[in-house]
């Protein structure tokens, strides 16, 4: 047979020999992509059919899978025969190396060895090579569900071949510098951290110390805006040596005055903005004041405070700002010394520590009213939570304005301490809710530059009201080609998922804080659909009502479930989509399966236990043969769609006993067939 070549590295293509072939119109595409992708194993017509259509499937399906399958073998020509048709379904068979795909993986796997051999040149030119079969995303002319979820698997290996050449490059000694590409790649993947240590990396040795800083701080911003998170180990310690090479820095006795950031313009938020108005308006007459500012990740906290102190600096009051980091937690009094601008003073023991502070304090403040705002709070270290308890008490007597930021923390009684000692002296406590859709909509049209349009506006409640999420949704469908300008109204496309990755990955990562047994809790839970019952949850995960109660606590006080009558229900939708998400793919249709038995045992309703099963696998067993015949009536009144399918597959499937086929095709007939 004629040898056959396919590219799914960028655009789908396809040669014979040296003869491209015209793989014809997008689903026809799509159909070959999806056996090129499973090359020489059977695809079923099921698989093909789910897809092409996903949910919306038309009658005549299968016989548009035909016709494309012959389609195909027309314009394969000689290869054609490389395209085979069985019982099991079809199958394109292709040679070793023939799918662009697997010559990419095969090539970042050799280039191991000689790595760990000690030789990073080789590995870095078989790394180069494999690079080098990319001509864009993946799978860039097909918009099918198994195409999207491939793409991120690929692009994920091709970030990680990325990140394994620079490391080799800086960590073998190899003469050419990484520096272009790693900007590059920054540019490209702003949220990927290891990307910007490299560039720090890469910078540094070549002496350009100074780019490299500049470097960890546009990366910090990056991560706490879209993120919420801080630079992880690797780039604190590298900041720290860098900074350590260059030398002490002379201490400073009054605050620091760090050049603020970028504002984004606040949507919202009013109401809360007003009383910050008004206790600016009261600190500047030398009356204090506390504030405790709380909400999920991407909610605006830090958009608000940003606003606040933008008009206290407007107003002549002088700003401490400090914002506390993950991985300084253990440093005594981290978040306080750098608000204070007294990161360089030598540290003394705990005690003496805490009262430099204090004292400091009682300095600005004798000069004239302070506004001290302490971000994060959350990660800030045990002393700084003293020191700011102690602050608190102060406000007394001193004309200081408190003001502190922070996450929902399950759990974390010295917060919830904290917390208490605001309301019990008079502080205000401002609780920052979802924004309204109006809002979300606003922000929608900010980000894309004109007015959203009613398909735009439609997504406006899968933010949940997070305008970080609203800022995502949008970026992402923009990168994605997914937006476009009709008659002056930002839509989306028609062929756009709605769901772009990055914002689910954005919403992924802001469940970190939650304990790992509440997040695996939540796995299960999104499987469920948008709203469960403790009782269904308890019988898929195996565990009690009473073992998931802690974790599922946990969820409620972090937002992220809220109560929906008598179930639980995730708040927002796009949080379900994320959790369901960090599924593989190729687990999901068992863990489906499995829930439908779970939950048929435990009593669940008909309909609940039926979207399970259509979520399944295709084949059908003698367990589920025996349930559909066993609730085909209840099926039949309370579910005629899922129904209809589920008694065709069972039908199909030839497991059904002569009683039990006829009992399915007479409610099958009655659905009308």
């Amino acid at each position: 047979m004629t040898d056959l070549r396919v590219n799914v590295l960028g655009p789908v293509r396809a040669w014979r020999g040296e003869a491209e072939i015209d793989l014809g119109p997008a689903r026809r595409r799509a159909l070959f992509a999806m056996l090129a992708a499973n090359a020489n194993r059977p695809v079923t017509r099921g698989e093909l059919i789910r897809a092409l259509w996903g949910g919306s499937v038309p009658r005549a399906a299968a016989g548009n899978v035909y016709t494309y399958v012959s389609g195909l073998r027309r314009s394969l020509g000689t290869a054609g025969g490389r395209l085979l048709s069985g019982r099991a379904g079809y199958t394109l068979r292709l040679e070793p190396g023939a799918l662009d795909a697997d010559r990419f993986v095969s090539l970042c796997e050799a280039a191991e060895a000689p790595a760990a051999a000690g030789r990073p040149g080789e590995a870095v030119a078989l790394l180069d090579e494999a690079l080098a079969l990319w001509h864009g995303d993946a799978y860039a002319n097909v918009a099918a569900l198994f195409a999207e979820l491939d793409r991120h698997r690929l692009a994920e290996l091709r970030i990680a071949a990325a990140e394994r050449r620079a490391r080799l490059i800086l960590d073998g000694g190899c003469d050419e510098s990484p520096i272009a590409d790693l900007t590059a790649l920054v540019r490209d993947h702003p949220l990927h951290e290891p990307f910007h240590e490299l560039l720090m990396r890469a910078l540094h040795r070549a002496g350009r110390g100074t780019e490299a800083l500049d470097v960890y701080h546009a990366a910090r911003r990056v991560l706490a805006d879209e993120l919420g998170v801080e630079p992880g180990t690797a780039m604190r310690e590298l900041q720290s040596r860098i900074l350590t090479e260059s030398g002490p820095t002379a201490a400073v006795a009054v605050v620091a005055r760090p050049v603020a950031p970028r504002r984004r313009r606040l949507v919202g938020r009013d109401g809360e903005l007003e009383l910050l108005r008004g206790l600016l308006g009261q600190a500047r007459e030398g009356r204090s004041a506390i504030v405790w500012i709380e909400g999920e990740p991407g909610i605006g906290k830090s958009a608000l405070l940003d606003a606040a102190l933008h008009e206290a600096r407007t107003l002549g009051l002088r700003v401490a700002r400090g914002v506390a980091e993950e991985l300084s937690s253990r440093i005594p009094l981290h978040v306080m010394r750098a608000a204070l601008g007294e990161e360089a003073v030598p540290h003394d023991e705990p005690g003496a520590a805490l009262d430099r502070v204090l004292a400091h304090v009682r300095r600005l403040t004798a000069a004239g009213p302070l506004v001290l705002a302490v971000e994060r709070l959350q990660w800030a270290d045990e002393a700084s939570l003293l020191a700011w308890e102690r602050l608190a008490a102060l406000t007394r007597w001193l004309p200081l304005l408190l003001v502190a930021t922070t996450r929902p923390e399950p759990g974390r009684r010295d917060l919830a301490r904290l917390r208490r000692g605001v309301a019990t002296r008079d502080g205000h406590l401002i609780r920052l809710a979802p924004l309204p859709r109006a809002d979300i909509e606003q922000i929608f049209g900010t980000a894309v530059g004109v007015p959203p349009g009613a398909t735009l506006r439609s997504l406006a409640p899968l933010t949940g009201g997070n305008p970080l999420y609203a800022r995502e949704l949008v970026s992402g469908l923009v990168a994605e080609d997914g937006v476009r300008v009709v008659d002056g109204l930002a839509e989306v496309d028609a062929r756009a998922d709605g769901m772009p990755r990055s914002l689910v990955d954005t919403v992924r990562a802001s469940l970190d804080h939650l304990s790992p047994g509440a997040r695996e809790a939540l796995r299960y839970a999104a499987l469920l659909g948008d709203e469960f019952a403790v009782a269904d949850l308890a019988a898929v995960t195996g565990r009690t009502p009473f073992d998931l109660m802690a974790d599922l606590e946990e969820a409620v006080a972090a937002t992220v479930l809220v109560g929906a009558g008598r179930e639980l229900a995730f708040r927002q939708p796009v949080l379900r989509r994320a959790l369901a998400g960090s599924i593989p793919a190729a687990l999901r249709p068992t863990l489906h399966r499995y829930a439908a038995q779970a939950l048929a045992d435990n009593g669940s309703a008909a309909a609940r236990v039926a979207g399970h099963l259509l979520a399944g696998p295709p084949e059908v067993d003698d367990w589920q043969v025996g349930w559909l015949v066993a609730h085909s009536e209840e099926l039949f009144r309370q579910a005629p769609g899922p129904a209809r399918e589920l008694f065709r597959r069972a039908l199909a499937s030839g497991r059904c006993a002569p009683e039990q086929r006829e009992t399915l095709a007479a409610f099958l007939d009655g659905l009308g067939g």
